[in-house]
């Protein structure tokens, strides 16, 4: 009887002490010490969003310039204007490659020295590489240079000419003896001016100065009285009834020779009478 209440026993007592411990209270938790701040709950930094890649696909251009036969322009200026810009010159070939070209619309201008000036627009996709065939038509041939105008032809500038004189006729003797010198040292006295003739009367007590008419001829004839006559340096005797002829431009002078006078009949001819002196 004994052997069998002893494991009865001990299970009961088991069975008190487990429902003990589940109805006991809970340890209240330890209170912060007085004025101190609670400690704040750590944070989580909240997720960043995920970006899409960038992408660098580009593209180009494949250009080919011809004229209209189809042959290869080499030489050809392209400009390219648009989301890049670009500028080249066709190689032998007629041929330009562009790289790099961000994708979108793009003017292109074509110029060369001999060709018509182009433009075409295109556009081109991110990694296309765009084939760009252009037929350039030739320039027109320039007109020819005008001919050179005419040299001018200089102007003739009339010749001055005097009025027109009164008819004169005069006994040379009879003239003299109302117009004679005497002791006067010079006398000259106008017979006619007409035009561009003028004929004048000198006689000579003392030498003539120099004379020199730019842009008229004088021819003397010795009416009466002996002297020398002085051409450009070189002196000349002159007797009565001489004739001496000096062209313009030369200088001459007269002095008479011996007691009586040197009378000269002068007719001067080239310029209008009234400016000879």
């Amino acid at each position: 009887m004994c052997i069998m209440r002893t494991p009865f026993l001990f299970s009961f007592i088991v069975a008190s002490v487990v429902a003990v411990s589940a109805q006991a209270p809970a340890t209240p938790a330890a209170k912060p010490p007085q004025g101190a701040q609670p400690k704040p709950a750590p944070t989580t930094p909240p997720a960043q969003p995920r970006r899409a890649p960038a992408t660098t696909s580009r593209g180009g251009m494949a250009i080919t310039v011809t004229d209209p036969r189809g042959a290869t322009l080499p030489g050809i200026r392209v400009s390219i204007s648009g989301a890049t810009t670009r500028n080249g010159e066709t190689d032998g070939s007629g041929n330009l490659s562009v790289t790099a070209l961000m994708a979108g619309t793009y003017r292109l201008r074509f110029d060369g020295d001999n060709v018509i000036s182009f433009e075409r627009e295109v556009t081109l996709r991110a990694g296309q590489i765009m084939d760009v065939d252009v037929s350039l038509n030739p320039a027109p041939e320039p007109p020819p240079p005008p001919e050179p105008a005419p040299a001018p032809v200089p102007e003739t500038p009339e010749a001055a000419v005097g009025p027109k004189g009164q008819p004169q006729m005069v006994s040379i003797p009879d003239w003299l003896e109302k117009e004679f010198v005497g002791r006067e040292p010079r006398r000259e006295t106008i017979l006619s001016c007409s035009g561009n003739e003028r004929t004048t009367m000198i006689q000579l007590n003392e030498p003539m100065p120099q004379r020199l008419y730019e842009d008229a001829d004088v021819v003397y004839y010795v009416v009466a009285g002996e002297g020398n006559v002085t051409i450009d340096g070189k002196p000349s005797r002159i007797p009565t009834s001489s004739f001496v002829s000096v062209p313009r431009g030369t200088a001459h002078s007269f002095e008479r020779r011996g007691n009586r006078p040197l009378m000269l009949l002068a007719v001067l001819g080239g310029e209008p009478c009234e400016r000879a002196r």
